[in-house]
């Protein structure tokens, strides 16, 4: 008979994976608009089942963000109820369909919340500010798990070069990033 190892039984993780199956089948079954839901779906023409879903996916991800950011942008949402899943094709001459591009409003949500966090900068650098930030900010990195610190590296990798790009175009010289905010402004007026 093999020694106990002091971990669950098998007959223990069968339990607990039939109580999880459990409290799932309760959950699908007791929620009145998923049957709405799927007979809905359903309805759609299998063709068009997959673009919807990620039009789902995509608006329920973007509710999760404004939820989590509007504190800091200011921004809220709510359900649209006169919004459609679909769009008038009108050009049929060539058989293609028209596809639309991104929403105006994803993109201006995002300018303006880039918009607000750039407005924060000259702040970042003044004196007293610069080492609670830094503080706070060394934390939530030491907290934060290896993809969200890929993404930190990624994002700030991603800046330096549209900042280098601005440059080359003739935006004006980057400031010296070692220089204190009165030297750079002191620099910018000459």
């Amino acid at each position: 008979m093999p020694a106990d190892t002091g971990g669950p039984s098998g007959l223990d993780a069968l339990q607990t994976l039939l109580a999880t199956a459990r409290g799932l089948l309760t959950d699908l079954t007791t929620d009145p608009l998923l049957e709405r839901i799927l007979g809905a779906f359903r309805m759609l023409p299998e063709s068009d089942r997959e673009p919807i879903l990620r039009i789902l996916e995509k608006d329920a991800a973007w509710r999760r963000i404004v939820e989590e950011t509007s504190g800091a942008t200011g921004i809220t949402v709510c359900p649209n109820p006169h919004a459609s899943l679909y769009v008038h094709v009108l050009d049929q001459v060539t058989g293609e369909l028209l596809a639309p591009g991104p929403l105006q409003r994803d993109g201006d949500v995002i300018r303006f919340g880039i918009e607000t966090f750039v407005r924060l900068f000259p702040l970042f650098f003044q004196e007293g500010v610069h080492a609670q930030w830094t503080a706070a900010a060394r934390e939530i990195v030491r907290a934060s798990d290896a993809e969200i610190r890929g993404f930190a590296v990624r994002l700030a990798r991603e800046v330096l070069a549209l900042v280098d790009e601005a440059v080359a175009e003739g935006a004006g010289a980057a400031p010296d990033p070692t220089a204190s905010v009165p030297e750079q402004r002191h620099r910018s007026k000459g």
